[in-house]
């Protein structure tokens, strides 16, 4: 398991810059709970209450990949870290294209 803000290695996103991005866990400040972010699509997603907290990485592999659901990444530099989507603009393939 992946301690928080560690890189979970098993799937992975292509930013068009070449840089690899991995999920990994962030920590709420308001309740301590340390998780992988989603979000749904159009929700205004960067906002926390929009985020769904998930502890198992397969979990959020099917919300990324089966329901279209965006997940908080970053690369191996912690400083380059988003939410995004399989099919957004900045990704040009993933772990699973």
């Amino acid at each position: 398991m992946a301690a928080n803000n560690e890189l979970d290695l098993r799937f992975w996103f292509e930013h068009r810059n070449g840089k690899r991005l991995y999920p990994y866990r962030l920590t709420n400040q308001k309740t301590g709970k340390v998780a992988f972010r989603v979000a749904r699509p159009g929700t205004g997603a960067n906002r926390n209450e929009n985020q769904i907290e998930l502890e198992d990485v397969e979990e959020v592999f099917r919300y990324v990949f089966a329901l279209g659901y965006s997940v908080r990444l970053r690369g191996h530099d912690p400083k380059f870290n988003g939410l995004y989507s399989p099919h957004g603009h900045s990704i040009v393939k993933t772990s699973e294209s």
